[in-house]
């Protein structure tokens, strides 16, 4: 059995963790609010969603990795990030973990993301109005509400990496 663990706010990495248990056989779902940690135990894969706000990893899981680093390496764990500005997934995930934390993560990947605007505070609209006139980063389909740019190639590589190290564990 594998877990996805994730955070999400308006639902784009729980909506990658369901694409990824497609993927991939006998995977269960966990929000980190609702963490089993005997399923963790017994889980052959741990996997970890995160999403990104205002620039930085969610602090939940963050936290989570930090903490829990033992029982994360014993299960090869591996690491999606969500977000609107997928190529620069990785400069978030450096300025949340040391390289301490980063060697041992098997498979990291930045899958893109999405916003659905009614469900947006208004501090997040005015940010993504600013965001997408520096740098169109998502793009909203007119007369649609929902913004999103997720990679399915980038996901589809990402659960070919994860079933490539299940072959060998």
């Amino acid at each position: 059995m594998n877990v996805i663990v994730y955070k999400t706010k308006h639902g784009a990495t729980r909506k990658i963790a369901k694409v990824l248990s497609q993927y991939l056989s006998n995977c269960i779902l966990m929000n980190i609010n609702d963490i089993d940690y005997p399923t963790l135990q017994r889980a052959q894969m741990i996997i970890v969603g995160t999403p990104v706000y205002y620039g930085k990893l969610d602090e939940d899981i963050v936290h989570f990795i930090n903490n829990h680093q033992e029982l994360l390496i014993s299960k090869h764990y591996c690491l999606y990030v969500t977000g609107i500005l997928q190529s620069e997934f990785m400069t978030f995930v450096t300025q949340a973990f040391s390289f301490d934390i980063l060697k041992d993560i098997q498979v990291i990947a930045g899958v893109g993301g999405a916003l659905y605007y009614p469900d947006l505070s208004i501090t997040e609209k005015m940010i993504l109005q600013v965001m997408n006139k520096r740098t169109p980063a998502i793009q909203r389909e007119k007369d649609k509400d929902i913004f999103q740019n997720f990679n399915d190639e980038e996901i589809k590589i990402f659960a070919q990496k994860i079933q490539r190290i299940l072959q060998t564990v």
